[in-house]
């Protein structure tokens, strides 16, 4: 006897209401990488977006599509300002959501954009206050130049106070895409798009000196980053920030990675 024939399923068939939230969120991620989007960023939305699924189930909702609304939106933004997180962190997880939520009507999960005209929680408005040119010369005194350490940390030092370079951009610079001769750094930044930094001639005079004396050879070509740990590793953010944290306080600078890094740098 021959089986029941199954329909062949459509999309507008499907019940979109009842799709499971995980899923879509991995589908999301997934999307974001094909877009060219980095690491960084897509592992940033999944986070964000677990959180809300998270809460969803703490709130003995069932984690699916047709629970997503802007009362639930609201109801996490009031339980993650409950659990004390920064305001800044709970408007990035608003963002989020408002970018899930555009990605959820262009791929016909949803007939519009839910989140469309959400206003966002506020933050408040911190002005960065920029060193003295006091503080840039007691951090510039507190390295020494006649070492490989001293010259490497006065080099980022004066190229993030020339340029405004953003961290990810400094520890992804490569030596191919130094043109010092020439007078400027090629840098991948965000979205992946590539932007010319002009230096002035005190950046190419502290970067000639690192590269020619003091620069180590890369442990690997895959480590051919202009910028080294003693043994020839790639100089990662996390190493950077510890720098920054060190010289502010032999330099009696405290706090000063706001000043060096400010937050819409640290990406």
């Amino acid at each position: 006897m021959l089986g029941t024939r199954k329909k062949n399923l459509r999309w507008e068939d499907i019940n979109m209401t009842e799709m499971v939230l995980s899923k879509l969120i991995l589908h999301f991620a997934q999307s974001n990488k094909a877009d060219g989007k980095s690491p960084r960023t897509i592992e940033w939305y999944s986070e964000m977006l677990s959180d809300f699924n998270k809460f969803l189930e703490s709130r003995n909702h069932r984690a699916i599509l047709g629970e997503f609304s802007i009362t639930t939106t609201r109801e996490f933004i009031i339980h993650e300002q409950e659990r004390g997180m920064s305001p800044f962190t709970v408007q990035g997880k608003v963002r989020a959501l408002k970018a899930f939520s555009s990605w959820l009507a262009r791929e016909g999960y949803m007939p519009g954009n839910l989140l469309n005209g959400f206003k966002l929680p506020k933050v408040p408005i911190n002005l960065i206050e920029p060193l003295t040119s006091t503080e840039i010369d007691q951090l510039l005194n507190c390295q020494n130049p006649l070492t490989a350490i001293g010259c490497r940390d006065i080099a980022i030092l004066i190229l993030m106070l020339d340029t405004g370079i953003r961290l990810s951009e400094l520890c992804g610079l490569r030596l191919q895409d130094s043109h010092i001769e020439e007078g400027f750094l090629k840098v991948l930044g965000k979205g992946n798009k590539e932007r010319i930094l002009p230096l002035g001639a005190s950046v190419q005079k502290i970067l000639w000196r690192y590269i020619i004396h003091f620069r180590p050879e890369p442990i690997t070509n895959n480590d051919d980053y202009l910028f080294l740990t003693l043994d020839g590793r790639h100089l990662r953010p996390n190493a950077v920030k510890l720098l920054i944290k060190r010289w502010g306080k032999k330099a009696g600078i405290i706090p000063i990675t706001s000043a060096l890094m400010p937050p819409y740098f640290c990406h």
